[in-house]
């Protein structure tokens, strides 16, 4: 009887320990340090416990409670984290042969250009996502008609944030990086976040 007593204390006991224990999930991986250190502060202040373990490559990965997880994706969401990785032009020009076409090259050029662009603009306060989208015509030297460059931006931004403001300034910083591009052919859209509910 005694032993029998014992035993039950000894389960209940085990069965307290057990549900006491956290199961947790992977929330983001392989984020540079900055980034995992901006998904941590953002979850730590929103109340979410959580902690970072290194992952591979200099890399570091973000834990929370199970139970945390569609409140923590939501909260990111919100605030536009972990920032999307953008390509800068040593990256997009590395070759896989020994010979690229002229057009392969091009196409390279542009997308490595509207990347670093990106990049730029996501850094203003207020972006939480930029992409910048550039047309550079082939043109004929001989043509007498040569098309035009041009460039579209679309922001997303903080619902609170005054990005439109801004507006001007990206447009010059998008038309000094693209030779040829003139003022009046860079289309910039913003795209506000919608007000939280409370």
């Amino acid at each position: 009887m005694l032993i029998r007593k014992g035993l039950l204390k000894y389960t209940a006991l085990c069965a307290l320990l057990l549900a006491g224990c956290k199961t947790e999930t992977t929330l983001h991986s392989q984020l540079e340090e900055r980034q995992a250190n901006l998904v941590i502060a953002t979850l730590l202040d929103g109340g979410i416990d959580c902690r970072k373990v290194a992952g591979e490559e200099n890399t570091w990965n973000v834990l929370i409670d199970n139970k945390d997880f569609a409140k923590a994706v939501n909260l990111l969401e919100s605030k536009g984290l972990p920032r999307r990785n953008y390509m800068g032009i040593s990256e997009v020009f590395k070759k896989s042969g020994m010979i690229s076409s002229p057009t392969e090259e091009r196409i390279r050029f542009m997308d490595a250009l509207a990347q670093d662009l990106s990049r730029t603009i996501a850094g203003i306060d207020g972006v939480l996502d930029a992409r910048v989208h550039i047309v550079l015509p082939e043109n004929d030297p001989f043509a007498k008609n040569a098309l035009p460059s041009s460039a579209a931006v679309a922001i997303r931004s903080r619902w609170n944030a005054d990005v439109e403001a801004f507006i001007p300034q990206i447009k010059s910083l998008v038309r000094n990086s693209i030779e040829g591009l003139q003022y009046e052919k860079i289309a910039v859209t913003v795209f506000k976040d919608e007000v939280p509910k409370q």
